[in-house]
């Protein structure tokens, strides 16, 4: 059967209307697939950090896991902090040192993310105890956005550590001071050798201004006992974790916001700088600053909303944002 010249391209639009809608189609199926449909309080989840992505107008959450085989960081996505997406792996531990990290024994905690000089970098604490290697905190690279691959920062076939190595040191966040030098915040842990009568201790080292190592020596920022409101959670241990600090744009003041325990839950303490600077000296609040979760950072939300995020209930935790009032 022959066709007239009109009759072929009447024929040849209609095959491409049909695959125009074919892959509208499959566009929608896609889509529907990457719905966000994990609600915020549904996330279990420790130590969350929420990084803001601002030309996307996007959050991401990055948290510390494992695949099959290795220690691993997954990314959730959000538009409203209220529903999640789950993206995927963003960081598989995969190198001989790093599969060292035994999945049972062995520490992978608080992965914190930060935009810093045009790039993504995660801190995160872990332990290698067939390295031995106590509690450290080391940076992983990553790209123009929150959810390109991290790579491992290396120094002599090892991780980088931000931290003092042989000290039991844990939950390093980043801080930028307003001479624009980078401040590892972090903690010595409660049962390290280092500490006194079991007393966990806030400390701060300069960093280069790539990141890649510290520059100087540490300084004791407080101890956990200089607070009047967090009890023992053990016989001689007193927690000090997740020291966060952060500058109210209005006041100027500097403010380290940290999580022990009160009456065996976990609460959230501050303390604020009398002279500004990370030096201090600290004087804390009376009272903890919020009960029943920890592990809290901060942040401004894509309104320019104070935010704080934090894991509620530390028995079973799992994510929580709450609006902060200034």
């Amino acid at each position: 059967m022959d066709f007239t010249t009109h009759e072929k391209k009447e024929i040849c639009i209609m095959k491409r209307i049909i695959l125009l809608v074919l892959a509208i189609t499959l566009t929608a199926i896609w889509a529907n697939a990457q719905e966000y449909n994990i609600p915020q309080g549904s996330i279990r989840v420790r130590d969350p950090f929420i990084t803001v992505d601002r030309e996307a107008g996007l959050y991401y959450l990055i948290t510390a896991g494992r695949s099959e085989e290795a220690v691993a960081l997954k990314a959730y996505e959000s538009r409203d902090l209220e529903m999640w997406r789950e993206v995927g792996y963003v960081y598989l531990g995969e190198n001989r040192w790093m599969k060292g990290v035994n999945a049972k024994s062995d520490h992978w905690w608080a992965p914190d993310t930060y935009y810093y000089r045009g790039r993504y970098y995660t801190i995160v604490t872990l332990t290698n105890q067939k390295e031995g290697r106590v509690n450290f905190c080391t940076l992983l690279r990553g790209g123009r956005k929150p959810t390109d691959k991290y790579k491992d920062t290396w120094i002599e076939g090892k991780p980088i550590s931000l931290t003092p190595e042989g000290r039991q040191c844990l939950d390093g966040s980043l801080f930028v001071d307003s001479d624009g030098q980078p401040w590892l915040i972090y903690s010595a842990e409660w049962n390290g050798a280092e500490v006194q009568n079991g007393i966990g201790e806030t400390w701060a080292v300069r960093l280069r201004k790539n990141l890649k190592g510290r520059m100087g020596e540490p300084i004791r920022l407080f101890t956990a006992a200089d607070s009047k409101w967090n009890k023992r959670q053990e016989e001689r241990n007193l927690v000090v974790d997740a020291p966060f600090l952060w500058r109210d744009e209005r006041t100027g003041q500097l403010f380290c916001y940290w999580s022990s325990f009160v009456n065996d839950t976990y609460a959230v303490g501050r303390a604020v700088s009398t002279s500004g600077n990370v030096a201090g000296p600290w004087v804390h609040d009376e009272e903890p600053f919020y009960v029943n979760g920890g592990h809290q950072m901060l942040f401004r939300d894509l309104e320019g909303r104070l935010r704080m995020s934090l894991h509620h209930n530390n028995n079973d935790a799992h994510l929580k944002i709450i609006t902060l009032t200034e």
